[in-house]
C-alpha cells in the first residue's frame, strides 16, 4: 500500500530558500564551467557548454514535473528511496563517462577539493530549516548530519593540495564517509517503515525548490569526489 506523507510541511524562511536556491545554482554552474575548461579546443568548449546546459535545463524541469505532479505525497514509499536511488546513480555515472575523465584529468586538484566547500553553507541552511520545522534536528549538526565538516575541511585544504597531496586524501575520504552519512539519516528521517522517530519526519522531497537537495546537492557531491578520487588515483 502507498505510504502518504503524515506530516504538514512547513516551508523556510525566505532567505533560507534564497541561499539554498543560489547553492543549487553554483553547483550545477561549477560542472558547466569544470567543463568548459576542461575543453582542448574552442569548437569542443562551445559544444560541451551547450550540450551539458541543455542537459542539465532538461533533467531540472524533469525532476520539477515530477514533484509538481504530488506523487510523492501520496506514494511515498517505494517511490521516494527510488527517487533517492536513481538521481544519486545518475549524478554518479557522469563521473565515469568521456566528459567525466576529462574533468578529472583537466581540473587543478584545488578546484576540485574547493568544491566541496559548499556543503557548508548547505548545512546552514538546513540547520535554519530544522528551526523552521521544516527538516528534523537529525539533518543538523545538532542531531546525526555533520556534513558541515566536510565542508570546512575542503575549505581549509583546497589551498595547499598542490603542494601536499595527502591533504586532498583526507578531503576526499572526510568528505565520501560524511556523505554516506548524509544519505543514511536522510533515509531514517524519511517516513520510511524503518525510519527513525522523529518530527517532522523528512519531507524535501515532495517541495520545490526543496527536493533538488538529493539530484543536485548530494548528487553533486558524490559526483565531485567520483572526480576527485579518479584524478588523485592518476597521478
Amino acid at each position: 500500500m502507498a505510504d502518504a506523507i503524515l506530516f504538514a510541511f512547513h516551508p523556510g524562511s525566505i532567505n533560507s530558500v534564497v541561499a539554498f536556491v543560489a547553492i543549487c545554482i553554483f553547483v550545477l554552474t561549477s560542472f558547466v564551467f569544470a567543463a568548459w575548461m576542461s575543453a582542448t579546443s574552442e569548437k569542443q568548449a562551445v559544444r560541451t557548454v551547450v550540450l551539458l546546459g541543455s542537459g542539465m535545463a532538461f533533467y531540472v524541469l524533469t525532476i520539477a514535473c515530477i514533484v509538481l505532479s504530488g506523487i510523492f505525497e501520496t506514494a511515498f514509499i517505494p517511490l521516494g528511496p527510488l527517487f533517492f536511488a536513481v538521481t544519486i546513480a545518475i549524478a554518479v555515472s557522469l563521473g565515469f563517462s568521456r566528459l567525466g575523465i576529462r574533468i578529472a584529468a583537466r581540473i587543478p586538484i584545488a578546484w576540485l577539493v574547493g568544491f566541496q566547500s559548499f556543503r557548508l553553507p548547505l548545512e546552514v541552511v538546513l540547520h535554519d530549516w530544522y528551526r523552521t520545522g521544516t527538516v528534523p534536528e537529525s539533518m543538523t549538526w545538532s542531531g546525526s548530519n555533520w556534513d558541515i565538516v566536510s565542508g570546512i575541511v575542503a575549505l581549509a585544504c583546497c589551498p595547499f593540495v598542490s603542494r601536499w597531496r595527502a591533504l586532498a586524501w583526507i578531503a576526499n575520504i572526510v568528505g565520501i564517509l560524511l556523505l554516506v552519512n548524509v544519505g543514511r539519516v536522510a533515509i531514517l528521517s524519511s517516513p520510511v517503515p524503518f525510519g527513525w522517530d522523529v518530527n517532522p519526519k523528512l519531507e524535501l522531497i515532495a517541495y520545490l525548490p526543496y527536493a533538488f537537495i538529493v539530484p543536485v546537492c548530494v548528487g553533486g557531491a558524490a559526483l565531485g569526489h567520483v572526480l576527485l578520487t579518479r584524478r588523485l588515483l592518476s597521478t
